[in-house]
């Protein structure tokens, strides 16, 4: 798959602006243990409803788990240094990811995101030691098309 490019913006809850680059690719399936190799099944949310004593069904919900994994730059933060991040995307039928969640292996980054439309990403940014988060918003940068 393609190698996607974000611009991002991050502000902090102090007014600290930041931008930077993700750079991520979308590289396999995830295996799921239980059930299909390109599947994810995980039980929904039980609604409890005080008085009632029969225990509801549970619904699956089936998402297609891929493997993510890239990097992201911000300048303020990590200096001209790219810091390797992966993990997954989640998807429900067709479209873009519900979520996409990358880490750091040093826990340094931990970075989860939603689609807005096919341009834009929205979520948010924990950063290092200090714990510091970030609410982010990315801007996809199209690069022209190989020949």
């Amino acid at each position: 798959m393609d190698e996607l490019i974000y611009n991002l913006l991050l502000k902090s809850r102090g007014g600290l602006v930041l931008f930077g680059v993700l750079r991520y690719r979308l590289t396999g399936i995830e295996v799921d243990q239980v059930r299909d190799a390109s599947v994810f099944s995980t039980p929904a949310l039980r609604q409890s409803h005080a008085g009632q004593r029969t225990q509801q069904q549970l619904d699956n919900i089936f998402a297609l788990v891929l493997r993510a994994q890239g990097s992201i730059t911000i300048p303020a933060l990590t200096g001209s240094r790219a810091v390797p991040v992966e993990d997954v995307a989640f998807f429900i039928q067709m479209g873009p990811p519900i979520v996409t969640r990358l880490f750091s292996a040093d826990s340094s980054v931990l970075l989860c995101f939603n689609q807005i439309n096919n341009q834009q990403i929205g979520g948010g940014l924990l950063w290092g030691p200090t714990n510091t988060s970030f609410g982010l918003l990315g801007r996809r940068q199209m690069l022209p098309a190989a020949a």
